[in-house]
């Protein structure tokens, strides 16, 4: 008896530690490689040791065979993986807009080398995704993903084959919707440098002696900045309530 109740609990806790680890490892913020699989590996085996009481009456019963055992575990890491590659679709828009703008500002050459990741990369895309996971997390907003990921279990039930096109469908309307949203982000340094560049080009027009690349380019490096730090709070609360609602879709009511 003791050993038919102990099967059973390490069974659950396995199940709901594969759906719940796949998604923790593809998590904007925490599938960070400034973070030790370890702690990541740590924190979703306490998650699923937490779960093991409040889902453990959802699971499907042991399967009997190690094919159906497999094709069970498979069906939790894709859902799990789905749910990781969700949140890093959310942060699309972060991505599209850090572009924009440092193309807009001048900030994007060959020869910018980004310290945190120690690689040629765009600085105002790491800048901005620094401070939009700062966000996430100060906010507490990360907590809905974790809870999505829980509240799945009413959405796709344990040993269900996964909706797959369903799953691609929602993931290029978000996509979609993240893309929109980006632009929407980098719309003030866009303007900026149209406006700029074509004040620029008139004048050399009018005044072919004019320096016009060494006097337009700190002009508008700084002027850029001053809008961008002007706009960020705006930019951030909009992302974040792109982010909240689109992971509120997921939650069970109530």
């Amino acid at each position: 008896m003791l050993r038919d109740i102990l099967s059973t609990n390490v069974y659950g806790f396995l199940l709901i530690f594969v759906r719940v680890g796949a998604a923790i490892m593809f998590f904007p913020g925490l599938s960070s490689a400034a973070i030790a699989v370890r702690i990541r590996l740590l924190l979703a085996l306490s998650i699923a040791f937490l779960l093991v009481p409040t889902l453990g009456g959802q699971l499907p019963r042991m399967p009997a065979d190690p094919l159906s055992m497999l094709l069970l575990i498979a069906s939790e890491a894709t859902i799990g993986v789905f749910f990781g590659i969700l949140g890093q679709v959310l942060f699309l828009p972060i991505d599209i807009a850090g572009a924009s703008i440092g193309f807009s500002l001048g900030l994007t050459n060959m020869f910018t080398h980004d310290v945190v990741t120690q690689e040629q990369s765009q600085l105002m895309t790491g800048l901005l995704n620094l401070i939009a996971v700062t966000m996430v997390f100060a906010t507490d907003t990360h907590h809905l993903m974790f809870q999505a990921v829980v509240d799945s279990y009413t959405l796709f039930a344990p040993g269900a084959t996964p909706p797959f096109d369903g799953f691609s469908e929602m993931l290029m309307r978000t996509s979609s919707d993240a893309m929109t949203i980006g632009f929407k982000l980098a719309a003030p340094a866009i303007v900026f440098a149209m406006t700029f560049n074509s004040a620029l080009a008139l004048l050399n027009r009018l005044v072919p002696q004019v320096q016009v690349f060494f006097v337009g380019v700190p002009i508008q490096v700084m002027g850029g900045l001053s809008i961008l730090a002007f706009c960020l709070p705006a930019l951030m609360i909009w992302f974040l309530r792109f982010f909240t609602d689109s992971l509120t879709s997921f939650l069970a009511p109530g």
